[in-house]
């Protein structure tokens, strides 16, 4: 998976940078990381479909582990999301073993981020968060429930359904 991280994201992990180019990359995904309560949020959106998941209570220990952690909480966010078992297993099976970063790409994909750690934020602030995982499972389903827009307001759609329909694109190959 690449991650495309900002800037704040960027200073609390210190990755090795790689160029990659991730136009019509499945596995492309941004992060955001900040402070919220005196604990740590991390917001990963998939870049295609602006399919969130959400992580509080990230601590430095969590860095170490972040794939694993990263593939168990999007294959649990699939799973909260009603993807079917066989396409979230060709997504995970295929998947890069490992992870690779860069900055942001764009304004824009900053921007629908941005909205993405908005919307996550509101729901923890709203109905609290699971002190017993890091994995906001709810945050993350509210999230991929909201409809989301582009264009203008021309296209709308919710993120989980766009993320299924590139499953099966993706599948189709």
């Amino acid at each position: 998976m690449h991650i495309q991280c900002t800037k704040t994201m960027l200073d609390y992990i210190k990755p090795e940078l790689t160029e990659h180019n991730t136009d019509n990359d499945i596995y492309a995904w941004h992060a955001h990381f900040l402070k919220r309560s005196g604990k740590n949020l991390l917001v990963l959106m998939h870049d295609l479909s602006r399919f969130t998941v959400v992580f509080f209570g990230v601590k430095k220990s969590h860095i170490k582990e972040l794939y694993p952690m990263i593939s168990v909480g999007v294959m649990n966010a699939m799973m909260d999301a009603g993807i079917p078992l066989e396409m979230m297993g060709a997504y995970m099976e295929r998947q890069p073993q490992a992870l690779s970063f860069n900055k942001t790409k764009n304004k824009t994909l900053v921007a629908r981020l941005n909205k993405a750690v908005e919307m996550a934020d509101h729901k923890l602030g709203v109905d609290g968060y699971h002190p017993d995982s890091i994995e906001q499972r709810h945050a993350s389903l509210f999230c991929n429930d909201l409809l989301v827009c582009e264009d203008n307001y021309k296209v709308c759609y919710y993120p989980k359904e766009k993320l299924r329909e590139y499953l099966e694109l993706f599948l189709d190959k």
